[in-house]
């Protein structure tokens, strides 16, 4: 069976999938139902929303650094990987204080912050990312005991992907990884989800989970990741049990990217947060020097490859135009995402001129240094995949349109996954060295970035 074959049989495969599918959760009580509320104890991980006051900010520059991945499959785990490993060339990686990860750049951000320096190289994360999870979930969805099983009890797609997830990245020993398997010496992680019974965003840190009554420490990053990059139909949402109440109710998450495909809300309001509650508790700011934002974008422009085609059938249809309402509909909330972060956190006299000329100016260079709230300076860095339109050298003709062809998929081409890393090099060599580098110094104390600059 060819590549695009399988392709399109997996896709139906799922889509006739729904009618077997039920509800688990693989979360665990955190305190007993009896436990009054106000004695109850609280999860402390490292996918912490919150400073404590005896830690200062990882790396102690006085500048929050947040790096923000895009959802997007096995294009955007590989495009992050890629943009990780360059980040870490010039330095910048060993000095962030969190990722926050959407869909399938969740994966490479929870392998990242789980692994050591052995595990993080670039043959195995290349090697990992590049895994056919889609066709780990086919294979075994059509596994006579897992049809049984998927109809007889709470089993569900999501589950085959999060297995494939823990087998290929997130294990240790013969044991899946949790959120206590974050090392200390690595970023703190925030992975996000989408509510499906309000729409909102939500992040699996300590807080959410404190809130559900939950413990955050045993759960595992295979979920967590699933949930990340449950995209609706295809796959079935992530279900967590409320533990808040003796009544038995749960909650129910889908792909982040419907609510914030970039992942950078979560960055802007932890940073935002943690201001403005030292401004009110009268303790010095936590990051007096600002912020650095860095945004791993794997968006594309959508190309389905029609023009060859007098007619496509039914399983074509479904394929492409399921690929174009996605990416269109991803394109525009990530555009959303990146004006709201200026327009919502620039400081209040700032006027609409001004800020419409902000918005222009990170979309056309990738580049935006502005001001918080509070006028500590803001540099946010859209390290876009689709920046690479842009540059005057490319490996070959067609570069650029072969990188708009690799699908939103969990399974990816050899091939693709290497043009991502070449995309990557080329962007941080010709376009954003010359920018970021300049910032790892002024984090290693060694220069002062004026307002000029």
């Amino acid at each position: 069976m060819s590549w695009m074959s399988f392709r399109r049989f997996s896709i139906c495969v799922l889509l006739i999938a729904p009618v077997l599918a039920g509800c688990t959760n693989k979360n665990v009580r955190f305190n007993d139902a009896n436990v009054p509320l106000e004695q109850r104890v609280h999860n402390h991980t490292r996918a912490s929303t919150v400073l404590e006051r005896s830690r200062p900010a990882s790396n102690h520059s006085g500048y929050f650094v947040g790096i923000a991945i895009s959802g997007g499959g096995s294009r955007s785990a590989n495009f992050a990987a890629a943009g990780l490993l360059q980040l870490q060339r010039i330095g910048l990686l060993q000095k962030a204080d969190y990722l926050s990860s959407v869909s399938g750049g969740s994966l490479t951000a929870a392998y990242y912050c789980a692994s050591d320096d052995q595990a993080w190289n670039p043959e195995r994360v290349q090697t990992r990312m590049s895994h056919p999870f889609a066709r780990d979930l086919i294979v075994k969805f059509l596994m006579p005991w897992t049809m049984a099983t998927l109809f007889f009890t709470d089993y569900d797609r999501s589950d085959l992907l999060a297995e494939s997830f823990q087998s290929t990245l997130f294990s240790r020993d013969g044991h899946g990884l949790t959120f206590a398997d974050l090392r200390p010496d690595r970023p703190r992680l925030l992975i996000n989800s989408t509510d499906l019974q309000s729409g909102r965003k939500f992040i699996f840190c300590d807080d959410s989970f404190d809130e559900l009554n939950s413990d955050l420490a045993k759960y595992p990053l295979a979920w967590a990741c699933a949930a990340s990059a449950a995209v609706p139909v295809l796959l079935h949402q992530v279900t967590l049990r409320d533990y808040s109440t003796i009544f038995k109710q749960y909650r129910h998450f889908i792909d982040g990217g419907i609510a914030d495909n970039l992942g950078i809300q979560s960055l802007v309001e932890v940073y935002d947060s943690q201001t403005q509650t030292a401004a009110a508790e009268h303790r010095p700011p936590p990051y007096p020097k600002g912020a650095i934002f860095i945004v791993i974008d794997a968006k594309t422009r959508f190309n389905a490859k029609l023009s060859d085609k007098g007619d496509i059938g039914f399983l074509e249809s479904l394929e492409f135009g399921s690929g174009l309402t996605s990416t269109a509909l991803l394109s525009r909330a990530s555009s959303a995402s990146m004006a709201e972060l200026i327009v919502k956190y620039s400081p209040a006299d700032t006027t609409a001129e001004v800020l419409r000329q902000h918005i222009a100016d990170l979309e056309a260079n990738g580049y935006l240094k502005t001001e918080d709230r509070d006028r500590r300076p803001v540099h946010i860095i859209h390290f876009a995949l689709s920046q690479v339109n842009n540059l005057g050298k490319t490996p070959f003709q067609g570069f650029s349109e072969s990188l708009d062809n690799i699908a939103t998929y969990f399974n990816i081409d050899a091939t693709d996954a290497y043009n991502l890393y070449q995309a990557a090099d080329l962007l941080m060599k010709e376009k954003y060295e010359a920018i970021l580098k300049p910032l790892v110094k002024e984090l290693d104390g060694e220069q002062r970035i004026t307002n000029d600059e």
